[in-house]
Parts: C-alpha cells; sequence; structure tokens
C-alpha cells in the first residue's frame, strides 16, 4: 500500500491522492476475489449469489423477500454503477422503469459484505454466504430494523429451499463494527466474546458485494488509531481528482487483537468441532498464535492489506486462507510441535480438497497451485496424498479416529494457553451467560454419560447421496443378539463390511440413526433385512417411523444457558431380546433433552412381575425424566412390541404420570439421569478443564 510521510497530520492533497491509488489496489484485489468466488460455485449457485444484491435493493412483491410495508428499509448505496446491476439487466432482463417503483429514493443500506471463506482457497460445497448488512442507526429506527430483518430472513428460506444454500445476513450498523460490538452476531460467545477477533477476521476476509468502501482498505497499512482517526478527518473534507469522501465508510480502525479475547474464542472452536474439525483446528491455531505471536509477526489482516498492490489473477499468492495456513504453519515450527505441524499439514490439505468430502482440484486453479507447492516443501509422496485423498473411503472408526485427534490438540492447545504466562489468571473477555452456555455446549458433545448415544463422524452425517443404511439382525453363541447399522456400498463391497454402528438393542441402533438425523430430507434410505431377526420387518419398520415421529420436532432450539432437562421419552414394552439368565425382560427407553443429547436406558423386570406394578414402574421412570421440564413442550410415547398388543398398557401409564404430576412426585424417589441435575456445568469454575 502507499504509505506517507507524516500519518500524524496528513495534508488532505496527500490524503486524497494516497487514498484513490490505494483504492485502484483494493478494487482488483476485491475482482480478482470475486472471480474466484464464481470458479468454485455450480451454476444453479451462481445464480444465486449473482442475485443477492437486488433483492436487497428492490422490494418488490415479484421477487423474494418482498414485504408489504413502504416504511421496509431496502436499497444498496451505489448499486447502480456496480457489476451486479449489470448482470441483473443481462440475466434477468430487467430495466430500470420496470423496479423504479420498488426502490427506495434513500438508500438505507451503506454497504452489503460477504465474509468467511467464500472466495478463498476455504471455500468448498459446504460452504455458507455470510453477509454483512451495514446500515446507518440514524437513518433506520427501531421498527424498520425489524421489518428488514424479515425481509432478510425470507431471503434466507428462499435461498435454502429453492438452492439449498445457507445463507446468513448480519445486520449491523456502521457505529457497531467501529467499536467492535457486534450484537447482531446471535450465536453464543460472538455477541461479547469475539470483538476485535471478529473484525480481524472480517477485514481479512470481507469482499466488497455493494455500497460503500470500508476506509481500512485503502488507508496504509499499521495506523494507530490516533493517526487512523486524523487521516478520516482529513478524508472527509478532502475532494478533487474524482476522491469522493461519499464513497467510503467508516468501520473503525484495528492495532491489535485482544488476546483475552482468544481464551473464550478457544472455547468457541470446541462447539465448532462438532461440525467441522479441520476447520475449527485451523482457526483455532490462528488464535493462539494472536496470543503467543501478534506482536512479533503483526496483524493478519494488515498483511493481507500489504499484499492488495501486487493482486494477479488465478493466484492464490492474495488468498487469506493462504496467509491463514501459512502463519499456522510457522507456529508449530515455532512450538517445536512435530505431532501438531504433521496433524495441521493434513488438517490444510483436507480443507483445501474440500472436507468432509473431498473433491479432486482442477489442474492450474490456485488451489492446484498451493497444494503442489506445500506437497513439494513437506517432502510428502504419493502414499500421503493418495491417503487424503481417499478420505471419503476411510472406515467409519478411522473417520472419527482422526477427529479425536483434532479434538485432542484442540485441549492442548486450550491447556498451553491457559497455563502460560498470558493466561494465567485470563478473563474471557465474555458475558457470564456466554460463557455458561459455551462451557455447556462443549459438554454436551464431548463429557461422557451413562447411556449418551454418540455422534457419526462428519462425513456420515454431512453425505447427502441417498444411498441406503441397512438395519442388520445377528445371533449366535458368543455374542448373542446383535443390531447392527451398515452402509449399503460397503455390504456389496466386501464380506467382512465392518459396521457404522451396532448395539444389543433395536431401540438403541434406531436411536443412533434418528439422533444423527439420517432421516431427515431422505439423506439416507433405511432398509430391514429381517432374515433371522426376531421382529418382523413390518414391526420394525413402523417402529422407526414412531421413533422418527417423536423425536422429529425441530422448532424447539437447544438451549445451553442451563443444565439439560428431559423433554422427549420414547418407551419401547417387551422389546423381545432376552436378558442375561434369561429370567428377566426389559422395557427400553430413549430419552432427549433440552441440549439436544440422546440417551438410551434399559429397565428390567423379571418375569412374573405384577403387571400393575410394572406399569408403575414405567411411570415413575418416564416421570423421572420429564419431571423438571416445561409440560408444554415435554412428551412421551410408548410402543408396544409384543405380540399381543395389551390396549390397557398406555391408559395406565397415562393415569401413572398424571397421578405424579398432580402430586409433583411426592413419595417417589426421583433420580434424574438425563437430566443433568446435581452439578450444574453452569457453575464450574475451571473453563473446560472437566471435560475431559
Amino acid at each position: 500500500m502507499v504509505v506517507g510521510p507524516d500519518y500524524s497530520y496528513p495534508d488532505s492533497r496527500f490524503v486524497g491522492d494516497v487514498l484513490l491509488k490505494n483504492r485502484k489496489h483494493f478494487v482488483k484485489y476485491n475482482i480478482a476475489r470475486i472471480r474466484e468466488l464464481i470458479r468454485y460455485l455450480p451454476t444453479k449457485k451462481l445464480d444465486l449469489f449473482y442475485g443477492i444484491p437486488l433483492l436487497l435493493h428492490i422490494n418488490s412483491p415479484e421477487y423474494p423477500g418482498y414485504i408489504d410495508d413502504p416504511q421496509v428499509p431496502h436499497g444498496i448505496y451505489g448499486f447502480y454503477d456496480s457489476g451486479f446491476w449489470t448482470l441483473a439487466k443481462r440475466r434477468l432482463g430487467i430495466e430500470m422503469q420496470q423496479i423504479r417503483s420498488f426502490v427506495s429514493k434513500n438508500f438505507c443500506i451503506k454497504g452489503l459484505y460477504l465474509m468467511g471463506s467464500a472466495g478463498s482457497l476455504g471455500q468448498t460445497a459446504r460452504s455458507d454466504f455470510d453477509y454483512w448488512v451495514v446500515f446507518d442507526r440514524d437513518a433506520i429506527d427501531g421498527r424498520q430494523r425489524i421489518l428488514l430483518r424479515q425481509k432478510l430472513e425470507r431471503i434466507e428460506r428462499w435461498a435454502e429451499e429453492t438452492y439449498g444454500q445457507s445463507l446468513s445476513f448480519f445486520t449491523l450498523d456502521a457505529m457497531q463494527i467501529k467499536h467492535n460490538t457486534f450484537s447482531g452476531m446471535v450465536e453464543e460467545g460472538l455477541r461479547t466474546g469475539q470483538r476485535s477477533l471478529l473484525k480481524e477476521e472480517f477485514y481479512r476476509t470481507f469482499i466488497l458485494i455493494g455500497g460503500q468502501i470500508p476506509y481500512w482498505a485503502v488507508l496504509p497499512v499499521g495506523l494507530k488509531d490516533g493517526e487512523y482517526e486524523a487521516w478520516i478527518n482529513t478524508a472527509s473534507h478532502a475532494g478533487g481528482n474524482g476522491f469522493l469522501p461519499m464513497d467510503y465508510i467508516d468501520l473503525g480502525n484495528l492495532s491489535a487483537v485482544n488476546p483475552t479475547e482468544c481464551y473464550g474464542a478457544l472455547f468457541w472452536q470446541f462447539c465448532k468441532a462438532q461440525d467441522d474439525p479441520v476447520k475449527a483446528l485451523i482457526k483455532a491455531s490462528l488464535m493462539v498464535r494472536h496470543v503467543f505471536f501478534q506482536k512479533e509477526r503483526g496483524l493478519l489482516c494488515d498483511k493481507a492489506k500489504e499484499r492488495f498492490p501486487a493482486t494477479r489473477m488465478d493466484s492464490y499468492f492474495l488468498d487469506p486462507y493462504a496467509l491463514a495456513f501459512d502463519s499456522v504453519l510457522a507456529l508449530y515450527e515455532k512450538l517445536d510441535d512435530r505431532d501438531g505441524l504433521e496433524l495441521i499439514r493434513q488438517c490444510i490439505y483436507l480443507r483445501i480438497i474440500g472436507f468432509p468430502a473431498p473433491a479432486k482440484t482442477v489442474d492450474d486453479s490456485p488451489k492446484n497451485q498451493l497444494l503442489s507447492g506445500y506437497v513439494e516443501q513437506w517432502c510428502w509422496g504419493e502414499k500421503e496424498t493418495e491417503r487424503l485423498d481417499l478420505f471419503a473411503s476411510w472406515g467409519e472408526e478411522e473417520k472419527l479416529g482422526f477427529e479425536n485427534r483434532i479434538v485432542g490438540k484442540l485441549w492442548h492447545l486450550y491447556k498451553l494457553v491457559f497455563g502460560s504466562d498470558q493466561g494465567t489468571g485470563c478473563q474471557t473477555g465474555m458475558a457470564s451467560e456466554d460463557l455458561a452456555a459455551l462451557k455447556n455446549k462443549a459438554a454436551s458433545r464431548f463429557k461422557k454419560k451413562k447411556g449418551k448415544l454418540p455422534f457419526a463422524s462428519v462425513y456420515l452425517r454431512d453425505r447427502q447421496d441417498g444411498r441406503g443404511l441397512f438395519v442388520i439382525n445377528a445371533s449366535g453363541p458368543l455374542r448373542g443378539d446383535v443390531w447392527s447399522v451398515m452402509d449399503s456400498s460397503a455390504i456389496g463391497a466386501s464380506k467382512n463390511a465392518v459396521p457404522l454402528f451396532s448395539a444389543p438393542e433395536l431401540l438403541r441402533v434406531l436411536g443412533w440413526i434418528v439422533f444423527n438425523g439420517f432421516y431427515r430430507c431422505n439423506r439416507f434410505t433405511i432398509d430391514f433385512q429381517h432374515a433371522g431377526s426376531p421382529i418382523v420387518q413390518g414391526r420394525a419398520n413402523r417402529l422407526f417411523q414412531e421413533v422418527v415421529s417423536c423425536f422429529s420436532n425441530e422448532t424447539d432450539p437447544r438451549d445451553f444457558r442451563f443444565a439439560p432437562q428431559g423433554l422427549q421419552v420414547f418407551v419401547v414394552m417387551d422389546p423381545r431380546r432376552p436378558v442375561r439368565g434369561g429370567h428377566s425382560h426389559a422395557v427400553d427407553y430413549l430419552v432427549r433433552n433440552t441440549w439436544g443429547e440422546m440417551f438410551f436406558y434399559a429397565q428390567r423386570f423379571r418375569h412374573g412381575y405384577n403387571n400393575l406394578l410394572k406399569h408403575h414402574e414405567i411411570a415413575k421412570r418416564i416421570w423421572c425424566y420429564i419431571e423438571g421440564a416445561d409440560p408444554n413442550r415435554s412428551c412421551y410415547r410408548i410402543f408396544d412390541l409384543r405380540a399381543v398388543e395389551d390396549p390397557e398398557t398406555a391408559g395406565l401409564i397415562d393415569g401413572f404420570i398424571a397421578d405424579l404430576r398432580k402430586n409433583r412426585g411426592r413419595d417417589i424417589p426421583v433420580r434424574p439421569i438425563a437430566t443433568g441435575k446435581g452439578r450444574d456445568l453452569e457453575q464450574d469454575k475451571g473453563l473446560l478443564l472437566d471435560l475431559f
């Protein structure tokens, strides 16, 4: 970037000249980023990307996002000078006179920015579109903000339903961003815990889609806060030579990342590792760099801005993810962590080719250029690259082992920071309620509890190919009765195929399928191979449909602010499986709580046990699970697998539970198993230290 001799008292003419020159560099860089985004988008999603700015610029009943209220904010500053307007005219045949009555005279949206992995080497088929919609707080009142939020939510739903694309709009006013108060970021931990961290990531990765250019992008690198303000003040009065102050927006300076934010942010990455452990480890490693080496090596966003003048099309040199990859590799070299270095290399490789479903990179593309350079630099042979290229063919146990290895490294990084001089007596910078929610969310993923059903691998949970899962029963003198979930492709490929999941109880196996969401959106077909099964296929299918129906209510969001409470209970009567000794039988339970955890429990009864007493014990157990839950949200369901159903069973149990509810469980020895009572995780004083 162009720099000047005096940052404290810059001359207005000098400022205008510098900003115009730097603007040219930024515009070229922005074009290169959009070009890379387009490179990796399929045609259908490309249409969506092209159309988003138009939908925010207009409010027409003919287009998605329409709100029938004249006060709804819309209109992007400078939209008619952008390439997106040209595309709208060419691709949709739109003319100005057609939409004139649907366009606001006041351009309420000052800037539309896309941040994150889109348009970078980190972009994959799973990448979200995360837009920051920036407005002027003085131009939009409280009611209008609600209307704008409603308009954006309609566009988000339309994008998901029409294109299968996850789309998020974060509405922020310019002063919020300037002062690093991101109250529009609604996820736990983002609101109060990641302030300068979030701004650093924004400045490092953002793409200008429409509106005003942030002053930061065209100001010299490394300005202190006072110097930044002096340049802004001078620029606001500068003119001539084509410089227009109204084309720019002040979103604040960033001279350093506050290290205290990194402790809570590392916490956040534990939670994110559930969905993308590869990305979580890379981002967590960047946070460790902020803690230990920020003063020595500077901000990554500043290093990215230094490269703007060297922009080259179809090159990885300016890519923000390439910069991040190099930084975390240097971190592990500096820490002399050889195991961590090898693991982060594997994560970077998988991130570039597309974790968890790798795809072949295109020859001469920036991704392939960077990968080739890394493979040569790391002295990897064909064996190492082929193994990662074939990640999709790894067994389920091997995939889970890799994920657990990443989680172990995340834990190591957390201890490294928390136990360092920088971390001694550290504060997270987070509100206590956000910290409690993060701790509980991490506990829901990693804390082991009796009967808790495990997560499948990220690859399996992400798979969308619609292939079949077979539920197979096998029995023998040594293994007893075993139910297994098998991948249809594995069954055809090998006689010794390894199950994805096995258990002696059918309900536990069905619970694992439901817990991991394999029944949703036709992601898999679920079939029962009933040869030799003690349960006929039709009965097993009906049981599965009942389990899905019981746990398919997605309207209740997971609540991590408080200790978990039982929410839904599914009971199977007489599951026709032998219990050791042959002198008893069991009633099986699936329980889901308010954290989204799911548990399997069995209750044994000796043969000849009084039927009325048995129903009473079952009612007590159900009440034990749901006692503390909101009665308007909690529910239970009873399924009878016996050859001859007892029509009185459900009625008797319902009656006992009604009595328990009426008497508030009086004289019932309640010991909640799935509710988490007794030791509230919110009160733990250690930061995650007890979860492993």
